[in-house]
């Protein structure tokens, strides 16, 4: 068709169309192409054209290097104010959704006030606290288990978590730790969802811990399951997505996985009724109280390990890879866990492991719930009268 003039002005004629709207369509396509290219398509499009015509001209080897570098210099150049560009896109896509984490926040904790008045970040609208709640009540107790544990990656993790909040017009007895800890989820709702969107905009967070701080809450595994449970169907009715996956049918699937805001969490606990030789040992660190550490999948890909595989596949006497080498560490030291044959499994059956780790597994989720986590959400006015309590 476009091969002779005659033929383009057949089917000018034929189509009905001038030559100038026929342009004009052509400038259309054009520049709607170019506004749905990726930032910095254009330039390198137009870089590349020109390092290939000057790369034929070039009379010798040594202006074709030079050349060369010249170009990869600016091809890196570009990339990385690309990638400025589109970290700067995603904040400004995030900055709602943080305003109202932080404003939920200073809420929960109008003492934090002063310390979300300092801001950093490459937009104002991306607030920070100057400690990034790492040093929070939950992160400091559990620092102990932190140092002393045999995951390889533990000691330099970066942790957020739960700041425990006494309610001294609640009764001091089994029941009264309980309702303590079902108000002390709803407290840290705002700042569990701010972790999230934090861990969304790229921010190196590797967990957040919850401490459940009760000597009633994790004497035994009966106890235990009943906190854990409590705590994620609490966090989960939260969701602001509206997901509650804690209310799913399909829990005990591989297809099941616990997620907030969007959010996939690999889930590991810690309570004072294991043993010395459980991998969720304590080490005797503060008795009173039991942990749930929350680990984004985003975490695991930054630090770029390998793939999970079975444990008949672990190379035990010379560990290939990290996963290998945190697998040998825990059998070395007489704590090592349950290892699945295959990759595909529930990972709620691994949350709560049980006293012996090659026993059933213990399906907490199944259990009596507890009365205020059972709801299908928990409603603003709830919060609001907790936090005026």
């Amino acid at each position: 068709l476009w091969s002779s003039p005659c033929g383009l002005r057949r089917s000018l004629c034929f189509s009905g169309m001038s030559a100038e709207r026929l342009l004009q369509a052509a400038l259309a396509d054009v520049r709607r192409l170019a506004s749905k290219a990726p930032p910095g398509a254009l330039p390198r499009a137009v870089a590349a054209l020109c390092y290939a015509s000057l790369l034929r001209r070039c009379p010798s080897e040594l202006p074709a290097l030079l050349l060369s570098a010249a170009f990869l210099a600016g091809l890196f150049w570009e990339a990385r104010r690309t990638s400025r560009l589109q970290e700067e896109q995603t904040l400004a896509r995030l900055a709602p959704l943080l305003r109202v984490a932080e404003f939920a926040q200073r809420g929960m904790e109008p003492e934090a006030d002063a310390r979300f008045l300092s801001t950093r970040g490459p937009l104002a609208c991306r607030l920070w606290s100057e400690e990034d709640f790492v040093r929070s009540q939950a992160c400091i107790r559990l620092a102990d288990v932190k140092r002393r544990t045999h995951c390889l990656f533990a000691n330099k993790a970066t942790l957020w978590g739960n700041d425990w909040v006494e309610r001294p017009d609640l009764a001091s007895d089994a029941s009264g730790r309980r309702a303590a800890l079902e108000v002390n989820v709803l407290r840290s709702v705002p700042r569990f969802h701010r972790f999230c969107l934090e861990v969304k905009a790229g921010a190196g967070l590797d967990a957040f811990v919850f401490e459940a701080r009760g000597a009633s809450l994790g004497t035994d595994m009966d106890s235990f399951a009943a906190t854990v449970r409590c705590v994620l169907k609490g966090f989960s009715a939260a969701d602001p997505c509206g997901m509650d996956c804690m209310s799913k049918s399909h829990i005990g699937k591989a297809s099941w996985y616990f997620q907030f805001a969007r959010e996939s969490f690999f889930l590991t606990s810690f309570a004072p009724c294991y043993p010395e030789n459980h991998p969720r040992y304590q080490f005797g660190s503060h008795p009173d109280s039991c942990f749930i550490l929350f680990q984004p999948e985003m975490a695991f890909l930054r630090h770029d390990l390998p793939p999970d595989r079975g444990r008949s596949a672990t190379n035990w006497e010379e560990p290939a890879d990290i996963r290998d080498r945190i697998r040998v560490n825990f059998k070395k030291h007489g704590r090592e866990y349950r290892i699945p044959e295959t990759v595909s499994y529930p990972p709620a059956e691994f949350i709560v492991s049980p006293l012996d780790v090659n026993d059933a597994p213990i399906r907490f989720w199944e259990a009596r719930c507890c009365p205020a986590a059972a709801g299908a959400a928990i409603q603003p006015s709830e919060l609001r009268e907790e936090v005026e309590q």
